[in-house]
């Protein structure tokens, strides 16, 4: 069931995932390497038409409880994963929700240095 969301996510069909979440799916479910609905939807690069619907189901997931949070397997966030889409407007939208805390402290916590953590980015599925 949660694949489905994850699927309607990362193809960009916002509505789906939206009648999805309203459905129950859950909305911090991880896939094997700990990726979130959030996290993907974070990553999405979209063109500036579709910038907003993005940020809709972003600002979704967020209201019905989606762990903002929740780090990968690699010790990522979803504004870690939006940095590495380059949306601006991700990331001035989830710092909106008091996200720009999560980097340094996911970061400190995993005593990681910052150049693996975005390297890591390369190994993704």
């Amino acid at each position: 069931m949660e694949d489905t969301l994850m699927s309607a996510l990362q193809s960009r069909k916002y509505k789906l995932a939206k009648i999805l979440i309203q459905g129950g799916h859950d909305v911090n479910f991880r896939t094997s390497s700990g990726i979130s609905p959030l996290m993907i939807a974070c990553k999405l690069e979209v063109n500036f038409e579709d910038v907003y619907e993005k940020l809709k189901i972003i600002s979704y997931l967020i209201e019905h409880n989606a762990d903002v949070y929740a780090t990968d397997n690699e010790g990522r966030t979803a504004l870690m994963y939006a940095f590495y889409s380059g949306c601006k407007k991700t990331v001035r939208w989830l710092k909106k929700y008091g996200l720009h805390e999560t980097v340094d402290v996911q970061m400190q916590r995993r005593k990681k240095s910052e150049i693996n953590i975005w390297a890591s980015f390369d190994l993704d599925e």
